[in-house]
């Protein structure tokens, strides 16, 4: 018996110890909808490319979620002072299961 509790026991520890961060083969694991800078950040392409931007031009200028009702997709946006008021930006598309990373200001 104190064989197959410890058996039981350590079946439901490498069950619990999966990768709960693949969110069953998606790469995001929030609502997109409801989503932060630190929900896009941590995915990490977007890190890399949000702190290569950082290091080039300084904290962003602004940032926000943007609902666009022409494809029904949120946008993370980051914006920095490139030179002379102009402004470099960094975007993310969010829809359920995938993001796209994109620069270029609308």
């Amino acid at each position: 018996m104190k064989k197959l509790t410890y058996l039981f026991l350590a079946l439901l520890i490498v069950a619990c110890s999966d990768d709960d961060s693949s969110n069953d083969g998606c790469p995001i694991n929030f609502e997109c909808s409801t989503a932060t800078a630190n929900d896009f950040l941590n995915l990490e392409d977007v890190t890399e490319d949000y702190q290569l931007l950082v290091n080039q031009f300084g904290d962003p200028i602004s940032e926000g979620l943007v609902y666009d009702e022409f494809d029904d997709n949120y946008y993370y946006s980051w914006t920095f002072n490139f030179e002379d008021n102009d402004i470099i930006c960094l975007n993310v598309s969010c829809s359920d299961c995938s993001y796209i990373i994109y620069g270029g200001c609308d």
